[in-house]
């Protein structure tokens, strides 16, 4: 028994039947079907029920069929580690990111590039947990910068810093002069927030309804970058992270702290618990997770 027999198997199952799994194969009928009665013959027991229309699994092939799956899965990742094998002077680092890391990351890599100047880092906005978790199970990204933690059992979450979620306003909105302002304040106002599946947004519902306050939402929107053209332009406020904003604040925007747990957050660095990583990409992650003090005040 060989990897390439359960390919073929669990593409005869994937199909529904052997002329599908052949051409998608790109091999004869009779050479598949010759393949998976050798496979059969060698372990001993029957794996499909064959028909004139199409190809069932028996009892055992179940177990067998689910056993394979893991195995070529495992295989999979295998091969793609192993063209990973490299340590510093070539490669690549990609790394999944949220939005509200663009001032935290350059620090990082101001020294990444001094001290492995032949990587190439590419970075790419994986913001919803969903994504997340396909993006580092899936090879995608060697590690996510995320503001959730996830708790699997093959994924580990590292806490980074905190940030603090602020509201942002036009600075001709009628509030913007005020010093002590409150989510009872606001509640009636016209709200932009982001997406339905984003952290961001379930951190915001939390704060107002943990004092009995629901939002008057007028826009959702993905991205901050779109929600502070919105708010600039006087659609609406909103609440987004302080570290999005930098240090320098356009002066179209005031800004205003907000005192609820709610609004305060972690940005976790999640990766895959048991992955190989090259020394030269080990050593970027771990100096994100030493806590270097990269945030703009």
């Amino acid at each position: 028994m060989d990897i390439k027999q359960l390919r073929y198997f669990t593409a005869v199952v994937a199909e529904g039947g052997f002329s599908g799994a052949a051409a998608k194969l790109h091999l004869s009928q009779p050479s598949l079907s010759k393949a998976v009665r050798t496979l059969e013959d060698q372990i001993g027991f029957q794996l499909l029920e064959r028909t004139t229309k199409r190809v069932d699994l028996t009892e055992s092939g179940r177990v067998f069929h689910e056993r394979a799956l893991q195995v070529l899965a495992e295989m999979d990742l295998f091969e793609k580690e192993v063209g990973e094998v490299k340590i510093a002077g070539s490669g690549e680092v990609r790394i999944g990111m949220i939005e509200s890391v663009k001032n935290w990351i350059p620090g990082v890599l101001s020294w990444y590039r001094q001290e492995f100047p032949d990587m190439h880092v590419a970075l790419k906005e994986v913001l919803t947990r969903p994504d997340i978790e396909h993006a580092l199970r899936n090879y995608d990204v060697h590690a996510c910068l995320t503001n959730e933690y996830i708790e699997e059992d093959d994924i580990v979450s590292q806490p980074l810093y905190e940030e603090k979620l602020v509201l942002v306003m036009s600075t001709a909105h009628r509030f913007a002069g005020l010093e002590d302002i409150r989510l009872a304040h606001i509640a009636d106002e016209p709200f932009i927030i982001t997406g339905k599946g984003f952290q961001t947004r379930a951190n915001i519902l939390q704060a107002f309804e943990a004092e009995g306050l629901v939002p008057n939402i007028c826009s959702d929107a993905d991205r901050f970058e779109t929600i502070l053209t919105l708010v600039e332009a006087g659609i609406g406020i909103s609440i987004i992270p302080r570290n999005y904003i930098g240090g320098t604040v356009p002066e179209t925007l005031a800004i205003k702290e907000l005192d609820s747990a709610s609004l305060n957050r972690t940005v976790y660095l999640a990766s895959m618990k048991n992955r190989y990583r090259p020394p030269a990409i080990e050593m970027l992650l771990c100096r994100m997770k030493a806590g270097e003090p990269y945030l703009t005040d």
